[in-house]
């Protein structure tokens, strides 16, 4: 008989779950789950997370290869617009939600290639807020991730390498260009933030795992370029049937808690129709596997068996 096995992606929980003061008003099923899993630490980001869900083998090095996923080229980096905030000692990057226009993408791009000319690099954009560095050869640099470094200072993931110091210097002068640009004193008037940087990644090769997913659910544009290219059945959609529940293995990447929200409300519901019926699932054997994943956080493995263990509470 086929093996029916559910992996469910629960981003933005980890903050959550960390903060001890918060253990009293998890949801029941969720504690339930919780409580008698198989857990295991996994503090990788979410874009990784999503990554080694189809990777032949564990991405460990500071980049992720998105270039190589998105267009098959090795010759591209991303080169991607980003805001630099100078808090105390350290440098602050953001590159989330910036309402950056494809004309004033254009107009950037077109004030600092001039910098590229001596790596014999041309600069375009891929969207308006995602831009394309094409090299004829790509750098011996070890990169860092911009999903993983959002949010965060940049000191630690600045480039390693043998060239670290030339990158180091044109990431410099861009910067420096920027803060003169017209575009970006019309944005600071208009109460935007400025495009102040960019942020080099997205470099590596990337070779799907053998055996992958019978199905695949949630809306992401990473998730898609994987599904897509593995040529894995896809829902776009971020919320999920359980009584549709087949055989197989089963991904889905459910929607984000909003941490600024009322997110004990967002669990709540997702334990009454979600985690509700999947643990009376695993309690009659109708799934043979269920794991929880919390990016950040750890992953939480649940067999029929487990729920039944009364010493576990």
């Amino acid at each position: 008989m086929a093996k029916t096995e559910l992996t469910i992606i629960l981003p933005g929980l980890a903050v959550i779950l960390d903060q001890k003061i918060n253990s009293s008003i998890i949801p029941t099923y969720l504690t339930k789950i919780i409580a008698k899993s198989q857990f295991s630490e996994d503090l990788n980001g979410l874009s990784r997370v999503l990554f080694n869900h189809f990777s032949a083998s564990p991405l460990i090095g500071t980049d992720l290869p998105i270039v190589n996923l998105e267009m098959g080229n090795t010759n591209y980096l991303r080169a991607d617009p980003c805001y630099l905030h100078a808090d105390r000692d350290r440098l602050l990057l953001f590159s989330e939600r910036m309402g950056l226009t494809s004309d004033e993408s254009a107009a950037l791009i077109a004030e600092i290639q001039p910098l590229f000319d001596d790596f014999s690099g041309v600069l375009s954009q891929a969207s308006a807020d995602s831009w394309l560095l094409q090299l004829q050869t790509l750098p011996d640099i070890n990169f860092s991730a911009l999903p993983e470094v959002s949010g965060k200072g940049v000191e630690s993931y600045l480039p390693n390498g043998m060239q670290r110091q030339d990158w180091i210097r044109l990431w410099n002068e861009v910067q420096m260009k920027l803060y003169t640009s017209d575009i970006n004193q019309q944005r600071i008037e208009n109460n935007q933030l400025p495009i102040n940087s960019i942020w080099f990644w997205g470099a590596g090769e990337f070779s799907f795992a053998e055996s992958l997913w019978d199905q695949t659910h949630g809306k992401s544009t990473l998730l898609k370029s994987l599904a897509d290219k593995s040529a894995t059945p896809l829902q776009d959609d971020s919320r999920f049937n359980t009584a549709s529940l087949s055989s197989g293995r089963h991904l889905w990447l459910a929607e984000e808690i909003e941490i600024d929200g009322d997110w004990l409300k967002q669990m709540q519901t997702f334990d009454d129709t979600v985690l509700l019926p999947l643990w009376q699932y695993c309690r009659k054997a109708k799934i043979d596997k269920l794991i929880i994943q919390i990016p950040n956080h750890g992953r939480y493995q649940l067999k029929p068996l487990d729920s039944w263990k009364f010493w576990k509470s």
